[in-house]
């Protein structure tokens, strides 16, 4: 009888240090675009990997049409939340990966962007409260957007706007590191900090 191969197993220790901190949910905003607008992407799963820390990350940079960039959205304080969870069916199963993003108030330029968003395949990057960006949305698979405000009733409701981004991946919310391109300059995918270019 021949016997199966396949990539070899990596699995390792996931250790905790008592005393280390695990910070849970997002930092203020996410950054989002057009699948469009979007000419290159960077890699994932092309190599085999070398660690369990590599599985889940892409490498490499995006490639953004001419004077496109990354648009950043501000959030609600602690109502925004990236989930993911395993779905489908031995030997096909995926990730169904759910970044919910509640921007406040119902203005016009929050109505503007969810009148656009409507019909349109968009890609999120969520960023992690240790400054790492995780992916909705991939070149595979775009994400599907439930749209919704909120005005409120009395003076002590919230108003708001949601945008749930909904995606099938064949990895968990993956990382991405590399450069995030905005209107007020590159991001590090890795800290979420400015990138500062020596001079």
């Amino acid at each position: 009888m021949a016997k199966c191969t396949g990539a070899a197993s990596i699995y390792g220790d996931i250790c905790f240090t008592p005393g280390a901190k695990s910070l849970p949910g997002v930092r203020g905003w996410v950054f989002g675009i057009a699948k469009r607008d979007i000419l290159g992407w960077p890699t994932i799963g092309s190599e085999t990997p070398k660690t369990m820390d590599a599985v889940a990350k892409y490498t490499g940079d995006f490639k953004l049409a001419s004077d496109k960039k990354w648009h950043k959205i501000g959030l609600i304080p602690n109502e925004s939340q990236l989930q993911v969870e395993s779905q489908g069916t031995y030997g096909s199963k995926t990730f169904k990966v759910t970044g919910t993003a509640v921007i406040p108030g119902t203005e016009e330029a929050a109505t503007g962007y969810i009148s656009l968003a409507n019909n349109d395949e968009m890609v999120y990057l969520f960023i992690q409260r240790n400054g790492k960006a995780r992916m909705v949305g991939s070149e595979a698979f775009s994400p599907e957007l439930t749209l919704s405000q909120d005005l409120g009733k009395a003076a002590t409701d919230t108003n708001s706007t949601t945008v749930q981004a909904v995606a099938s991946d064949e990895y968990p919310a993956p990382f991405y590191p590399g450069k995030i391109e905005t209107e007020d300059g590159d991001i590090s995918g890795a800290t979420g900090l400015p990138i500062v270019v020596a001079a």
